[in-house]
Protein backbone atom coordinates (compact mmCIF):
# COMPACT_ATOMS: atom_id res chain seq x y z
CA UNK A 1 0.00 0.00 0.00
CA UNK A 2 1.77 3.46 -1.13
CA UNK A 3 2.61 6.05 1.28
CA UNK A 4 0.34 9.07 0.59
CA UNK A 5 1.71 12.15 0.95
CA UNK A 6 1.37 16.17 -0.60
CA UNK A 7 4.60 18.11 -0.79
CA UNK A 8 4.78 21.46 -0.08
CA UNK A 9 5.07 24.17 -3.21
CA UNK A 10 8.60 24.97 -1.69
CA UNK A 11 10.14 21.63 -1.84
CA UNK A 12 8.96 21.15 -5.58
CA UNK A 13 10.95 24.73 -5.93
CA UNK A 14 13.87 24.06 -4.53
CA UNK A 15 14.76 20.44 -6.33
CA UNK A 16 13.10 22.34 -9.72
CA UNK A 17 15.54 25.10 -9.27
CA UNK A 18 18.78 23.40 -7.97
CA UNK A 19 18.39 21.12 -10.67
CA UNK A 20 17.03 18.00 -9.21
CA UNK A 21 13.98 17.40 -10.03
CA UNK A 22 15.51 13.89 -11.58
CA UNK A 23 16.12 12.30 -7.82
CA UNK A 24 12.91 13.72 -6.66
CA UNK A 25 10.95 11.86 -9.32
CA UNK A 26 13.08 8.82 -9.00
CA UNK A 27 12.98 8.46 -5.07
CA UNK A 28 8.95 9.01 -5.55
CA UNK A 29 8.67 6.43 -7.73
CA UNK A 30 10.99 3.85 -6.20
CA UNK A 31 9.68 4.14 -2.89
CA UNK A 32 5.58 3.62 -3.53
CA UNK A 33 5.03 6.72 -2.59
CA UNK A 34 1.66 8.46 -3.62
CA UNK A 35 2.22 12.14 -4.24
CA UNK A 36 -1.14 14.51 -4.64
CA UNK A 37 -1.76 17.59 -5.74
CA UNK A 38 -4.80 20.03 -6.62
CA UNK A 39 -5.62 22.81 -8.78
CA UNK A 40 -4.45 25.76 -5.98
CA UNK A 41 -0.98 23.70 -5.32
CA UNK A 42 -0.38 23.75 -9.55
CA UNK A 43 -1.32 27.36 -9.59
CA UNK A 44 1.38 27.94 -7.08
CA UNK A 45 4.07 25.97 -8.51
CA UNK A 46 3.77 27.79 -11.39
CA UNK A 47 3.20 31.25 -10.26
CA UNK A 48 6.37 30.87 -7.87
CA UNK A 49 8.40 29.64 -10.56
CA UNK A 50 8.02 32.67 -12.63
CA UNK A 51 8.90 35.12 -9.86
CA UNK A 52 11.54 37.58 -10.96
CA UNK A 53 13.58 36.78 -8.27
CA UNK A 54 14.49 33.38 -10.00
CA UNK A 55 17.30 34.55 -12.21
CA UNK A 56 18.14 31.29 -13.76
CA UNK A 57 16.08 30.65 -16.71
CA UNK A 58 14.40 27.07 -16.90
CA UNK A 59 11.46 25.70 -18.25
CA UNK A 60 8.81 26.29 -16.34
CA UNK A 61 6.17 24.85 -18.31
CA UNK A 62 7.96 21.37 -18.41
CA UNK A 63 8.46 21.67 -14.07
CA UNK A 64 4.46 22.15 -14.36
CA UNK A 65 4.08 19.80 -16.34
CA UNK A 66 6.28 17.18 -14.42
CA UNK A 67 4.51 17.96 -11.54
CA UNK A 68 1.06 17.11 -13.14
CA UNK A 69 2.66 13.26 -14.04
CA UNK A 70 3.72 12.41 -10.54
CA UNK A 71 1.50 13.49 -8.96
CA UNK A 72 -2.48 12.14 -8.55
CA UNK A 73 -4.69 15.30 -9.13
CA UNK A 74 -7.76 16.03 -6.30
CA UNK A 75 -10.46 17.84 -6.75
CA UNK A 76 -10.84 19.74 -3.53
CA UNK A 77 -13.89 20.25 -1.62
CA UNK A 78 -12.80 20.57 1.48
CA UNK A 79 -12.69 24.20 3.28
CA UNK A 80 -10.01 24.29 6.03
CA UNK A 81 -9.60 27.81 8.09
CA UNK A 82 -7.00 26.70 10.72
CA UNK A 83 -3.59 26.77 9.66
CA UNK A 84 -0.84 28.74 10.90
CA UNK A 85 -0.66 30.90 7.37
CA UNK A 86 -4.38 31.67 5.86
CA UNK A 87 -2.54 30.92 2.52
CA UNK A 88 -1.39 27.50 3.27
CA UNK A 89 -5.23 26.43 4.24
CA UNK A 90 -5.10 25.22 0.85
CA UNK A 91 -2.39 22.34 1.65
CA UNK A 92 -4.78 20.92 4.83
CA UNK A 93 -7.55 20.91 2.18
CA UNK A 94 -5.52 18.80 0.04
CA UNK A 95 -4.19 16.48 3.11
CA UNK A 96 -7.59 15.74 4.20
CA UNK A 97 -9.34 15.39 0.82
CA UNK A 98 -6.40 13.06 -0.32
CA UNK A 99 -5.58 11.10 2.96
CA UNK A 100 -2.09 12.03 3.54
CA UNK A 101 -0.54 10.68 5.73
CA UNK A 102 2.34 13.66 5.61
CA UNK A 103 2.87 17.15 4.52
CA UNK A 104 6.21 17.81 3.07
CA UNK A 105 7.27 21.17 3.85
CA UNK A 106 10.78 22.86 4.71
CA UNK A 107 8.12 25.95 6.28
CA UNK A 108 8.78 26.52 9.54
CA UNK A 109 5.38 27.45 10.87
CA UNK A 110 4.18 24.56 9.51
CA UNK A 111 6.87 22.25 11.01
CA UNK A 112 5.38 23.23 14.40
CA UNK A 113 2.10 23.28 13.58
CA UNK A 114 -0.21 20.38 14.74
CA UNK A 115 -3.52 20.78 13.03
CA UNK A 116 -6.69 19.09 14.37
CA UNK A 117 -6.83 15.84 12.03
CA UNK A 118 -4.69 12.86 11.90
CA UNK A 119 -1.45 14.48 9.63
CA UNK A 120 2.68 14.36 10.53
CA UNK A 121 4.06 17.36 9.20
CA UNK A 122 7.56 16.82 8.38
CA UNK A 123 10.71 17.65 6.29
CA UNK A 124 11.78 16.40 3.51
CA UNK A 125 15.14 14.79 5.25
CA UNK A 126 12.49 13.54 7.87
CA UNK A 127 10.77 11.75 5.16
CA UNK A 128 13.59 10.19 3.35
CA UNK A 129 15.10 8.88 6.65
CA UNK A 130 11.00 6.88 7.41
CA UNK A 131 11.26 5.45 4.06
CA UNK A 132 14.99 4.93 2.72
Amino acid sequence: MPLNIVLDTNIWVSYFINARADYLVKWILNHDIAVFTSDELIEELDEVLRRPKFKIVFPVDDFVELHKKVCTRIKVITVFDEAPDPEDNFLFDLCMESNAEYLITSDKKLLNYSPPFNLSIISFNQIRSLVG
